[in-house]
């Protein structure tokens, strides 16, 4: 079902077109990667697709009833807000959906209005309607809100408010989620239980985010903004890199090609014009050829579009450190009220080594750095830190917590550079009239290339990365890497993007509550092994939920047959129909619709099976229960029944 159609839409931000031309259909279903450099109208475009924003020209089609949802960039709560009303706003959504439902339900003989049902349903379906309450469940723990449902969303630290806001957008009951960075502020296990999460959506995304494994695992389309146009690509963000590269390849080849033709050409009219006064028949030939070489010149090869222009990121080392021994730590321990951060006797990098953090939120990652650096103290009364003879040290801090906020760029860097402010700034993609902002007034992305800019600067033989992707669009996360894998020097990187950290990572420190471990390898490789080591034997399909279902799922659940399932019996007896096979999409819906009634039924079994031990209970009630757990039991056998069909069906179409 089409949610959304923006045709041939223009939007301009002062003597700026940003977007020229845009046109975009999205689907239920629809998994797309919106990709671009930072300014290049992907969170305008999104903006115009919800309505917030309307197009100079062109239209934005929305489908009647449906709803968008997008990811504020800072959201912000009222004094009575709370965690669980916050993320239960999406609710009355739902209800209102159900009581719609259960309107049509009782008019079904209506072909028109079956046709609206079953509209309707397919929608409360993909937007886990049946699921809502084992979702809210799910985000609460994913985003570790869990037993925090009473607290005020307004004392949430800036993080946690943003999680706060992904979570409600989760459940907000729209049909497609818009989601800009939703990312930031997400560990390795949150970006993982979010990648499942939206596996399992049955709505549309649109995606922007500099994580390119994370767009790799939850989009199958890329729409590619820029200098104002729209152009789409099959497959993932890795596909859309590939297919980027192959035709920029042909592009130059064509274009060689036509500039090899020109000379040629050129070359034969030259030599026609110092013959051409010497015959009546050399001047008709020199006429032919400049027709030929105009009429060619028409049908010109496009010059290969260049890339937009990117930072061009170096860290060059002001000498060369001979020391083995980079950086020691002895006795470092670190608590935060009773609780331990980390505990590490000895600590030892040695030159060359390219080390990547990681670990939970809070788990004390960004501590341990300042503990090496020196910026905080261990606990540990014998605590110390040593660094080589000759080390350098540049720390990357994502806060900026050494600069002046009151002073503009270009005073930032005249106290550094003098009168090449001016060019380092503008080489940083910082437009002359931006480099006049405060420092207090810039963007995340511009706060990010500010500090690495300074950091470029400070020739430093260790780099102390915290972050350092965080705010920055693909093109300068790929400038970046690109920059670090040619850096000499020794590298500590904390980062919550894997594939980042594995294209340059070869050692891995992992923080996690108050444990360290130390692996000699990247940590993808080092989760792999861990995850391996840790799994248990398989469990029921229903072990992700243990949670009672809600609206029309309860109803059935309870065994009260549902009015819509007669109605459609009695339309389908009128107008029967050829069975059709089910595709995938459908058949992960009922896998996902049957796994939720399993786990529902499993657990009544197991509230029958306590109330069965209960002391005193009279012989009539043992009776009752008996009959109640065998009627949950049937129940629940056929439901695994129709799991083990449905997963079979699945298997057959892979």
């Amino acid at each position: 079902m089409r949610i959304v159609f923006a045709e041939n839409i223009e939007y301009s931000l002062g003597a700026r077109d940003l977007l020229d031309g845009v046109s975009l259909e999205l689907r239920h279903g629809d998994r797309l990667a919106l990709v671009g450099a930072n300014g290049s109208g992907k969170t305008t475009l999104m903006r115009l697709l919800m309505g917030e924003l309307q197009p100079s020209s062109g239209r934005v089609h929305r489908t009647e009833g449906v709803h968008l949802e997008l990811l504020p960039q800072d959201p912000q709560y009222g004094p009575s807000d709370t965690v669980e009303s916050v993320l239960k706003r999406g609710f009355a959504r739902i209800r209102a959906m159900e009581a719609e439902l259960a309107r049509l339900e009782t008019h079904l003989a209506d072909p028109e209005m079956y046709q609206r049902w079953e509209a309707l349903h397919e929608r409360y379906e993909a937007i886990g309607g049946y699921q809502q309450r084992s979702r809210y469940e799910a985000v609460l723990k994913g985003l570790r809100f869990e037993g925090r449902e009473q607290e005020k969303a307004s004392v949430l630290s800036g993080g946690e408010t943003r999680r706060l806001a992904l979570g409600a957008l989760l459940l907000s009951g729209s049909d497609a989620l818009l989601l800009d960075e939703p990312t930031n502020h997400l560990d390795l296990e949150m970006v993982g239980w979010l990648v499942n999460f939206l596996q399992s959506f049955g709505g549309a995304t649109v995606t922007v985010s500099h994580d390119r494994q994370f767009l790799d695992q939850v989009t199958e389309r890329v729409a590619w903004l820029r200098k104002g146009r729209l152009r789409l690509y099959e497959g993932n963000y890795s596909a859309f890199r590939r297919e980027r590269a192959l035709q920029e390849e042909q592009e130059a080849r064509e274009y060689a090609n036509w500039l090899k033709e020109k000379e040629r050409r050129e070359g034969i009219l030259e030599q026609a014009q110092r013959w051409a006064h010497s015959s009546a028949k050399h001047a008709r030939r020199l006429h032919s050829l400049e027709a030929r070489l105009e009429q060619f010149m028409q049908e010109a090869a496009e010059a290969p579009e260049s890339d937009d222009p990117a930072v061009r990121i170096r860290f060059p080392v002001e000498k060369e450190v001979t020391a083995e021994r980079v950086l020691e730590g002895w006795n470092l321990q670190k608590t935060l009220g009773e609780r331990r951060l980390f505990e590490i006797p000895n600590l030892l990098v040695r030159n060359g080594e390219r080390i990547a953090i990681i670990g939970p939120n809070g788990a004390g990652k960004t501590t341990l750095l300042k503990v090496l650096l020196g910026l905080l103290p261990s606990d540990h009364p014998a605590g110390r830190v040593k660094t080589g003879p000759g080390v350098r040290v540049g720390y990357y801090d994502q806060k900026l917590s050494d600069f002046d906020p009151q002073l503009t760029l270009f005073e930032t860097l005249y106290r550094m550079l003098g009168e090449k402010a001016h060019a380092a700034l503008a080489a940083w993609m910082f437009p002359y009239e931006a480099q006049y902002k405060q420092v207090k007034s810039l963007s995340g992305g511009e706060r990010a290339r500010l500090a690495l800019l300074a950091l470029s600067l400070q020739q430093a033989s260790l780099l102390v990365l915290d972050e350092p992707t965080n705010h920055l669009d693909l093109e300068t996360v790929e400038a970046l890497e690109q920059a670090l894998l040619a850096y000499p020097g020794t590298l500590l990187l904390v980062s919550h993007d894997l594939f980042f950290l594995d294209q340059l990572a070869t050692r891995t420190w992992h923080v996690f509550e108050g444990e360290f471990a130390d692996y000699p390898g990247p940590p993808g490789e080092y989760l792999e092994r861990k995850t391996r080591l840790s799994q248990s034997p398989k469990s029921s399909p229903a072990a992700s939920s243990r949670l009672a279902p809600t609206g029309l799922e309860r109803r059935k659940a309870e065994g009260e047959p549902r009015k819509q399932e007669r109605s459609v019996s009695r339309v389908e007896t009128q107008n029967p129909k050829p069975p059709r096979a089910k595709g995938r999409w459908h058949l992960e819906r009922e896998k996902e619709r049957l796994e939720a009634e399993i786990a529902d039924l499993e657990a009544q079994v197991q509230s029958v099976l306590a109330r069965a031990n209960q002391p005193g209970l009279h012989h009539s009630e043992y009776a009752q229960i008996a009959q109640e757990q065998q009627r949950l039991e049937a129940a629940l056998q056929q439901t695994f029944s129709r799991w083990a069909e449905v997963v079979e069906g699945l298997e057959g179409l892979a």
